[in-house]
């Protein structure tokens, strides 16, 4: 675990070396999404597993209440951001772009959005 935060850390030192909308940048974001779908191709393709569900995996009925846990935050994250976007002044009602951007302007938040980004994914990869 330390060791997987240290190289999020790691790679987010490198990423805050990159500025936003160039191909270093681009290239930057595009290796861990790679890597999340390969990783994730393989779990799935991996020799030995069985097409039956296994114990822990998900059956169609459980997804389907399992995408309500999904819809209903997605669903209020628009909704906050499509009012944000609509009301004036914008600078008292920021959408949630707004306020990544302000912890990106410095190298230090730019680092820990970067690592935060790498957990996230890592968690949705592997859970």
């Amino acid at each position: 675990m330390v060791v997987g935060w240290s190289a999020g850390l790691g790679y987010g030192v490198l990423a805050s070396f990159t500025t936003p909308f160039t191909v270093d940048a681009d290239v930057v974001t595009a290796l861990p999404l790679v890597v999340a779908v390969m990783v994730a191709w393989w779990w799935r393709r991996r020799p030995g597993r069985s097409d039956s569900v296994v114990q822990g995996e998900i059956d169609g009925s459980a997804l389907w209440r399992w995408s309500f846990v999904w819809a209903v935050p997605l669903l209020a994250t628009t909704a906050w951001e499509l009012y944000c976007y609509t009301q004036l002044p914008r600078n008292e009602h920021p959408t949630l772009s707004a306020l990544i951007d302000m912890l990106d302007s410095t190298r230090a938040g730019k680092i820990v959005a970067v690592a935060l980004w790498l957990g996230l994914g890592f968690f949705l990869v592997a859970a």
